[in-house]
């Protein structure tokens, strides 16, 4: 499954279960998420590969946001996926019939992932990491790029150093880097932004706790969407409770869908259902009063009512002053044949 179609990637929506470190440690729980994602209708599931060496300075990290112990130290080392999971997670995702890919967090991960995933997900803080950046570049292999918390000079710089690498894609992802946003701090509207100012592929990491902004974000064009998944919300762990359980994730991805199915697209297309519609909305001529063969026809002799059975509306103006050519009983429709040619 690492050989993927990326020219056609984004020509319909790509929907990203963020397994994150949800699995809270166990490799099974793991595996659990793989098929729910699927069932759930994703695209495909993604993890985190982390270790508390190659992401913290542990001292200087609980000095500056005032940290007064170091149990956090241990429960990171207790969600760390382990680097042999990669390739049983890869293998359960094949046999679920569902993308694998996760998020390295340092060059080692990067490394242990590439036989095992056919892209990366960079992570929003990340985003001025050059270190990594131009790691995943060399692999070859297409990158999700999150945006959160950036400047726009900082997403300029990211994007110039992977644009020099022959990559499959760079995709963009519209993020805030709360969890979760307030409403006022979506600014929807970067979406559009990223879209003119680079001319990739954009998509949106949603981090609110409803569909709503992602509902708006397909009909602003973004074309991969990622969404934080648990199996249980009610799990130890900060990011469950911010997280979609299967069936909220489920009808996501139906909403999600749904919605891209309404944009349809530029061209205006009446459906057949539609077109029959037609016949009973419109108006068609009908005769006001008796009409003698070879009287003209005027405003006064002919009412357009539904349905639209003979001359139609619109020919209105061509119709008058021009004889009928036969007797019409009063409300009878009007036909094309009724009338001379001259």
């Amino acid at each position: 499954m690492n050989i993927v179609d990326t020219d056609a990637m984004f020509e319909k929506l790509f929907i990203i279960a963020e397994g994150g470190s949800n699995h809270n440690g166990s490799l099974e729980r793991a595996k659990e998420m793989i098929w729910a994602a699927k069932e759930c209708g994703a695209d495909a599931i993604k993890f985190q590969n982390f270790t508390l060496d190659t992401l913290f300075a542990p001292p200087y990290y609980e000095k500056t946001l005032g940290i007064k112990d170091s149990s956090w130290q241990e429960e990171i080392n207790q969600i760390t996926l382990k680097h042999y999971w990669i390739p049983q997670l890869k293998d359960e995702a094949d046999k679920a019939g569902i993308m694998f890919f996760s998020t390295p967090f340092s060059i080692e991960a990067v490394e242990q992932l590439q036989k095992y995933v056919p892209f990366y997900k960079v992570a929003s803080g990340d985003i001025t990491y050059f270190q990594l950046l131009e790691k995943i570049g060399k692999t070859g292999k297409g990158i999700f790029l999150s945006t959160g918390g950036s400047k726009i000079e900082e997403i300029d710089l990211a994007v110039n150093l992977l644009k020099k690498f022959d990559l499959p894609f760079i995709c963009l992802l519209h993020c805030i880097m709360l969890y979760p946003p307030p409403v006022e701090a979506m600014n929807m509207n970067f979406i559009h932004t990223l879209q003119e100012r680079y001319g990739l592929p954009v998509g949106f990491s949603d981090h609110t706790l409803g569909i709503e902004s992602s509902i708006l974000a397909v009909g602003m064009g973004a074309k991969v969407f990622e969404k934080h998944f648990t199996l249980d919300k009610s799990l130890p762990g900060a990011d469950h409770k911010n997280s979609m359980n299967p069936e909220e994730f489920k009808k996501y991805t139906i909403e999600l869908r749904n919605a891209e199915k309404m944009l349809g697209n530029k061209e205006r297309i009446i459906s057949k259902r539609e077109s029959k519609e037609r016949i009973y909305a419109r108006r068609g001529a009908y005769a006001l009063r008796e009409i003698k063969c070879g009287e003209k026809i005027n405003e006064k002799n002919i009412i357009f009512l539904r349905p639209a059975l003979g001359i139609k509306a619109d020919k209105y103006y061509s119709l008058l002053g021009k004889r009928v050519k036969r007797n019409i009983r009063k409300g009878e429709p009007v036909f094309p044949e009724d009338i001379e040619d001259k």
